[in-house]
């Protein structure tokens, strides 16, 4: 666990709905009389008004976002801050500070922080809330130290549905020393919303802690048609790290498989990804190695099963550089540098290797029947928790739109820093994770986005073969981007140890690497073709390129 700066970084996101049914009057007893949008105004300027007269000096970056849908009907995410810069991005609070902010009319009343378009076209929550998301997370990678981040959503009850929820779900799971991102929903209606929303809002909101110099117990960030700065306050600057132990967790899965398949006109001995299961320990690593390297298979490789040995604190940055350091030496050392020609050992130098990594630790049974768990994500290799046949979350992407051709690496070459992303959460006996590289990650989400849950039970029975045919076929439709693809299906235990059936291995897959597992570990290894170290890899860009359809 890293030291915390004092005082922490901060980032602060208010999120405001501009539909055209924010026009509508609503009451709000403690401030009058107004359209929905008015109010979240009113809400924001009051809370930049406070924050850049006390905290303009501290290390807080602030976001202030309006969300409506256009005239095309594609979802719009606007800065409301006053600089005449519409792009949605984060911004230093002493900055904010610098901007042209309308003077007060009356004492009463804050100077006007943000400027609002007029209201136009259809609520689009779930679009705007996952584009937050993409937001935190960025800002969060390589900030495990940070503050909690505080999320406040101005928004009403219609249009808050399952996709919305799950990316409140999702945002959740971010995490920090501190604990995890903060969600405050502040309603704006002319009654009270339907009890089912209002229990998923609650749900999803945060817990302020309490403050008792101002006899505040601790509650639910959900608010209606009302707002109260002390609550904002809390949410902002009531924050303690916390200690925690690594979620090692005996017999956490109950069984567990993977399924892989090279880039369409590749051979098996080009397929560049990796993946890694430790059973017994309740943990597993996927990682995707970037085209445009040399000797990417071997890295990736290389990270999944050192994750798995190593159990490395990723969120601390100097204990994940030194590990990332120490595999840096083994990896020269795997491809027999000083034997290589010397166009390869030009391109081991001024390229290297580099690709991404996902790593998911699952805990101990609590006396609640609930496990801990948490990942760690550098780039976009993508984790699904599952729960009942339905989705709960997904780290560290929640949309399709979210893949690009540039992710974070862990690169090979020295003296470059790596930073990871991490998350945390609780999961139950027969909650399913499925690990993703992102060609395969990226079908899945178009599946979802196009209303059409996958099958998540399919991929613990399909044949990999028909598997591979199916992506063939996406492929040659231009239905998925071609590239290399490797999912991963673990299953949470229950209390009783459990007895782990390895169905990783379908006949006629090729045979692991021979290198045996490091000591002590209890690793189950799925089956990985080795390529020969003689062999450059087949040009392709770095990372993957923009998905089209993930479609199951």
């Amino acid at each position: 666990m890293p030291d915390l700066p004092d005082p922490p970084p901060g980032c602060l996101a208010v999120l405001v709905r501009l539909s055209a049914d924010t026009a509508a009057e609503v009451f709000a007893p403690a401030h009058g009389e107004a359209p929905a949008f008015r109010l979240a105004q009113q809400l924001s300027d009051g809370l930049l008004e406070y924050l850049t007269a006390n905290y303009a000096t501290g290390p807080l970056d602030v976001a202030v976002l309006g969300y409506r849908t256009s005239e095309a009907g594609a979802p719009e995410l606007l800065s409301l801050l006053p600089d005449g810069d519409p792009r949605p991005r984060f911004v230093p609070l002493s900055q904010v500070a610098q901007m042209p902010a309308v003077p007060r009319a009356a004492d009463d009343q804050p100077k006007k922080w943000t400027v609002t378009p007029p209201p136009a076209g259809e609520p689009c929550a779930a679009a705007a809330l996952a584009r937050v998301y993409q937001m935190v997370a960025v800002w969060l990678t390589g900030r495990f130290a940070a503050r909690p981040p505080v999320v406040v959503h101005c928004t009403g009850p219609d249009g808050l549905d399952e996709p919305y929820f799950r990316a409140a779900r999702s945002l959740n799971l971010l995490a920090t020393a501190c604990g995890p991102v903060r969600l405050l929903h502040h309603l704006f209606a002319p009654a009270d919303p339907d009890p089912a929303v209002r229990e998923r809002l609650s749900e999803t909101s945060a817990e302020l802690p309490a403050n008792p110099d101002a006899d505040r117990p601790a509650r639910r960030a959900l608010f209606v048609n009302d707002w109260d700065l002390l609550d904002q306050y809390d949410a902002l600057f009531a924050f303690a790290p916390r200690g925690d132990e690594p979620p090692r967790g005996p017999g956490a899965i109950a069984r567990h498989r993977a399924m892989w398949a090279q880039k369409m006109g590749n051979t098996p001995e080009q397929w560049e990804d990796a993946h890694a299961t430790d059973a017994a320990n309740g943990a597993a690593a996927i990682a995707d190695g970037a085209s445009s390297g040399i000797y990417c298979r071997t890295w990736a490789d290389q990270l999944c099963r050192a994750f798995l040995s190593d159990r490395p604190d990723t969120r601390d940055p100097a204990i994940l550089n030194k590990w990332v350091n120490g595999l840096r030496t083994e990896w020269r050392a795997a491809i027999n540098y000083a034997t290589l020609n010397w166009s390869k050992q030009a391109k081991v130098d001024q390229v290297g290797a580099a690709a991404t990594l996902l790593g998911l630790e699952i805990g101990a049974t609590r006396a609640t029947g609930t496990r801990d768990w948490r990942a760690c994500a550098v780039g976009d290799a993508s984790l699904f928790h599952i729960r009942g046949g339905t989705l709960l979350a997904t780290f560290p992407v929640t949309a399709d739109d979210q893949f690009g051709s540039a992710p974070l690496l862990v690169r090979s070459s020295p003296g470059l820093l790596t930073t990871a992303l991490a998350a945390e959460g609780t999961c139950a006996a027969g909650d399913r994770f499925v690990l993703a590289t992102d060609a395969v990650a990226a079908r899945l989400f178009k599946s979802i986005a196009q209303g059409a849950e996958p099958d998540w039970d399919r991929f613990e029975t399909i044949e990999e073969d028909d598997w591979r045919t199916e992506l063939d076929g996406l492929r040659r439709a231009n239905d998925m981007v071609n590239d290399d693809c490797t999912l991963v299906v673990l299953v949470v235990a229950g209390t009783a140890p459990a007895t782990v059936p390895d169905l990783d291995a379908p006949p006629g897959a090729p045979e692991p690497p021979a290198e045996p597992p490091p000591a002590g570990a209890d690793l189950t290894l799925d089956a990985q073709p080795e390529p020969p170290p003689a062999d450059d890899p087949p040009a392709a860009t770095e990372g993957g390129t923009e998905p089209t359809d993930p479609r199951v």
